[in-house]
């Protein structure tokens, strides 16, 4: 279905016949009478001259021929008055023989008969000149609404064109499609004659949005409503492109779909814009919750440990305090503990404005995983005397590219979160192993393990089990960080709850080869990073939760 406009075929069909016509059109019923007069004088003047030359043998062919004549330009009316006035001027002016009372009788017989013939004539040709002009304006009018929906056409196109719209129509029996040239362009392809097939076009469609396609147009078909639809298109060189398409189905006599027609608009930018809204929209409620929730721990969890640490150096400071040395360093601990908890949740804090900025970038470096987790267990052992630790390193571990401040971080919190969750007492063991070209390094418990209803949500930001949070204080960061380091390095992190209780959390660092150490020592970009996992279905026992 090309856009071309062409000039009108009535134009060219219009039978001559507009000098008649605008006689009709000027003197009416008065010009049709003086035409016939005028035409039947003339053809009386014409047989006095023929008569003198060829003697009293032209009879009537002369008055016959006038008539035609007179009715042809002036109509049923021209040729009865050319009839009437030349039959009655002609036996004044051209007498009959008078030599016999037959031959009287003969001469007015002729002129009856011609008389009749020439009305028959007249009505004859002045029905056909009726008849001539009565097409001639209904061919006009024909050419005048021609060229009225040639103008329109034109209208649309121009305004189609503007707005980058194209036509399109499927022959539903057939399963042809005709395209304008516009369609062609929106599906990335060069206008031809001939539209792809049905199967064809079902290609170009995204495999995602085909059925949603398919849906619309058969509802349309189904309820006889007209349909719009949006879904994506995938050009030849794999670019993806929106496309908004509208059309109604049209039906016979007895009911049945013949064809569809509408109308196919590129939406793609306008899809694109609506898109990067949205992420601007997400984006500003996501960093209005993060305002909201980063103030809630920053009103509580900081100034829990603010607090204590400032009423235990009062207690230090002020006249009668403690003076037994057993006191006074009970007192110390507890202030060093506070103080450890302080510390950690600002390194927690600096880590969560890192990842929102975009800005944690990893400065990796060969590590021997060995030496790396035996310091970390022993100093948290010192610290977390509820916990009851155990090691298990597989021997021969290889190095590892990573970050040990953050490796520390990590353990420190899973630790952490052991110690904070689970009763005195817990079993807790913590394994490193080597896994493909990965080491995975877990901590598993004994404890009650992940609450079931919380554990796809484990590692969101601020989340915390609502009935964890009722028994324990917490800031719901620490998991979030800890996955967020972990991916930042390079490997994954996890959390499962055993079949019997317990949990397990851990995370994988990549291994290196040993002519790959001399490039571990850089930045590890998106590409080596990969997401946490939460895993409902692990075989190992143990359970601490962060919240």
């Amino acid at each position: 279905m090309r856009n071309t406009a062409r000039p009108s075929r009535w134009r060219s069909r219009r039978p001559q016949g507009d000098f008649e016509r605008a006689l009709d059109r000027r003197f009416g019923l008065v010009g049709s009478v003086v035409v016939g007069i005028a035409v039947g004088w003339a053809a009386i003047a014409l047989k006095a001259s023929l008569n003198e030359l060829f003697g009293n043998e032209t009879g009537y062919i002369v008055l016959i021929a006038s008539i035609v004549l007179a009715a042809w330009l002036g109509g049923l009316v021209g040729g009865l008055s050319a009839t009437l006035f030349g039959f009655v001027l002609n036996p004044i002016i051209f007498p009959g023989p008078e030599d016999s009372f037959a031959s009287a009788q003969a001469e007015q017989l002729r002129q009856v008969l011609s008389l009749l013939a020439g009305v028959g004539i007249a009505i004859l040709v002045g029905t056909g000149r009726a008849a001539r002009d009565r097409l001639a304006d209904a061919l006009d009018e024909v050419a005048s609404l021609a060229a009225g929906v040639e103008a329109r056409d034109t209208r649309l196109e121009i305004m189609l064109a503007a707005s980058g719209t194209g036509f399109w129509e499927w022959d539903i029996a057939t399963g042809e499609l005709l395209w304008s040239e516009a369609i062609f362009r929106q599906h990335g392809l060069e206008p031809a004659p001939k539209a792809p097939s049905l199967d064809a076009y079902l290609e170009l469609i995204h495999p995602d949005d085909r059925e949603a396609f398919r849906l619309a147009t058969r509802t349309a078909i189904e309820t006889g409503r007209s349909f719009a639809v949006d879904f994506r298109l995938v050009w030849a060189d794999g670019s993806i492109h929106w496309m908004h398409n509208a059309g109604r189905p049209f039906f016979d006599d007895d009911g049945r779909p013949t064809r569809m027609i509408g109308t196919g608009q590129d939406v793609t930018r306008r899809r694109r814009v609506e898109e990067e809204r949205d992420r601007l929209l997400a984006e500003e409620r996501r960093a209005g919750e993060f305002r909201e929730a980063f103030i809630d721990v920053i009103s509580h969890e900081l100034r829990t440990p603010i607090t204590t640490i400032l009423g235990l150096t009062e207690i230090l400071a002020r006249p009668g305090r403690p003076d037994d040395r057993a006191s006074r360093s009970s007192l110390l601990e507890d202030v060093r503990a506070e103080s450890e908890r302080l510390h950690r949740l600002v390194e927690d804090l600096l880590v969560l404005s890192r990842v929102e900025r975009g800005a944690l970038v990893v400065e990796a470096e060969p590590l021997e995983p060995r030496r790396l987790i035996e310091r970390i267990v022993a100093h948290e052992a010192a610290q977390l005397p509820s916990l009851d630790i155990l090691l298990e390193i597989e021997p021969d571990l290889p190095i590892v590219a990573g970050e040990d401040t953050y490796v520390e971080q990590i353990l420190r919190n899973l630790l952490g979160n052991a110690a904070k969750y689970t009763p005195a007492g817990t079993h807790v063991l913590v394994d490193a192993r080597q896994e493909g070209e990965q080491v995975m390094i877990r901590v598993i418990d004994d404890g009650p393990g992940i609450p079931q209803a919380s554990i796809d949500r484990i590692f969101e930001l601020f989340f915390r089990d609502p009935e964890s949070a009722r028994q324990v204080s917490g800031s719901g960061i620490g998991l979030f960080v800890c996955a967020s380091l972990a991916e930042a390095m390079g490997g994954r992190m996890w959390g499962r709850r055993g079949p019997q209780g317990g949990s397990e959390f851990g995370f994988t660092m990549r291994s290196l080869k040993p002519d790959a150490m001399d490039a571990a020592d850089g930045s590890l970009d998106a590409a080596d990073r990969a997401p946490a996992i939460v895993d409902g279905r692990a075989d190992a026992v143990g359970g601490a939760v962060q919240r």
